[in-house]
């Protein structure tokens, strides 16, 4: 039943959709996400600075673990699985469209952060306020709280629970330890969120980064066919011949933006809720991190991790580093994803408590509520078997979305605004 509801909500209108915004911001920014190599060197200085809120390198961070990890290597396994190789090719098209509505988004909401309790707060809930729509700002804020506890605590915990089974370690524990581990993160706040994701998740993408190229150079004979396989694959080539080249098309297209859309959060909302707490950051200039923030994602994380796993004919990470490495591949694998879901689960409670704080401002009570109930999913989520919890952190997502893609609309010139101010910046 979830599966079909999935089918359904996630069918080729919904693709087409979130595809068209990017594509509009992608012709309006006159193509900003191919001049990376600028964007770089322009941020570049902003890293450390900070006022009192922070950090651009910090937000980044956060954004990053809630972003990289359980989505860019289990749901590119999942996406090979059920969507093939061709998969891929569509989470490179979500990819470079979705840099410039990740930007988009995330001008609109440092353009209407506001400050409470010396931190800088915004996103959609306070961009759609702005603009009267007061039901709306409340329902996004609704929708990001329940999917901190769908794709920030049980999906990430399921994923983590299935590596550590591979090491003797039961379920249970896995989900307990996981839960203590969010309970004692989000005890500090959101400055201490984003202090430990600045951290943990460039030392842990690191030595990911390094394992999976490892895999490929292992295996580069078989490189060029796994690029076939993705183009092939992609547009139903082979399986034309077979007659059936239609539903594997719309198979791979599907499968693929739902899971770059579930890597990178792209039209969600989500992740410019901590991009917004960089008080420093202008709406032009914080965009330009989104577009770093996908491109990270989707062209690093996520295509190495189909590649290393196509070269090695599995559709599973774990296989992939066992294969690879041998018994130690395994106590390399743990530990990474473990420590990449418990990014990606403290930077969703980043989101959630910045939500709690915009529908009940200075409740503390409601703040603890949400916290419990995260570590409850989180100790489920590693019970949970099969694909449900996918399922349903992809219909939350949707519902997350839906809000967050009206105010894109409504505010598109405002944000078209901002690509005539980058413009500026860069001929100055």
């Amino acid at each position: 039943m979830l599966e079909k509801i999935h089918a359904f909500l996630w069918g080729a209108p919904t693709a087409a959709l979130l595809c068209a915004f990017g594509a509009y911001f992608t012709f309006k920014s006159r193509f900003r996400q191919l001049r990376l190599i600028s964007i770089i060197r322009e941020r570049a200085r902003e890293l450390n600075a900070r006022e009192g809120g922070i950090s651009a390198g910090a937000s980044m961070a956060t954004a990053l673990g809630g972003t990289v990890g359980i989505g860019s290597i289990a749901g590119v396994g999942l996406a090979l699985s059920a969507g093939g190789a061709g998969s891929v090719f569509w989470m490179w098209v979500t990819g470079f469209l979705g840099c410039m509505l990740k930007y988009a988004e995330t001008a609109a909401a440092v353009k209407y952060r506001v400050t409470e309790c010396d931190i800088a707060c915004g996103g959609a809930m306070y961009a759609l306020r702005a603009a009267g729509k007061e039901r709306l700002a409340a329902a996004f804020a609704v929708f990001c709280v329940l999917c901190c506890m769908g794709t920030g605590a049980l999906t990430q915990t399921n994923a983590v629970a299935r590596a550590a089974e591979s090491c003797g370690i039961p379920p249970g524990i896995t989900g307990a330890v996981f839960a203590l581990c969010v309970l004692a993160a989000v005890s500090g706040g959101r400055r201490t969120i984003a202090r430990f994701c600045s951290f943990a998740v460039p030392a842990a993408s690191a030595i990911y980064i390094a394992a999976a190229a490892a895999v490929i150079c292992m295996r580069a004979y078989a490189l060029p066919q796994a690029f076939a396989q993705i183009f092939e694959c992609a547009f139903g080539l082979k399986q034309a011949a077979c007659g059936i080249g239609g539903a594997a098309f719309a198979a791979a297209m599907r499968t693929g933006v739902v899971r770059g859309v579930y890597s990178t959060e792209c039209g969600m909302g989500s992740s410019p809720i901590v991009h917004a707490s960089n008080r420093t950051a202008l709406p032009h200039t914080q965009g330009d991190w989104g577009i770093l923030e996908v491109f990270a994602d989707i062209f690093v994380f996520s295509t190495l991790t189909a590649l290393a796993m196509l070269v090695c004919g599995t559709s599973s990470a774990l296989v992939m580093f066992s294969s690879s490495f041998g018994t130690a591949g395994e106590f390399i694998y743990t530990p990474l994803i473990a420590l990449f879901g418990f990014a990606a689960a403290a930077s969703w409670c980043f989101y959630a408590e910045s939500a709690v704080e915009f529908l009940a401002p200075g409740k503390t009570a409601v703040k603890r509520a949400v916290h419990a109930a995260a570590a409850a999913c989180a100790y489920l989520g590693a019970a949970t078997r099969g694909n449900g919890v996918w399922y349903a952190a992809d219909i939350m997502n949707l519902f997350m979305a839906a809000p967050n893609m009206y105010l894109l609309f409504i505010k598109r010139k405002e944000i078209c605004q901002c690509f005539a101010k980058t413009a500026r910046g860069r001929k100055a």
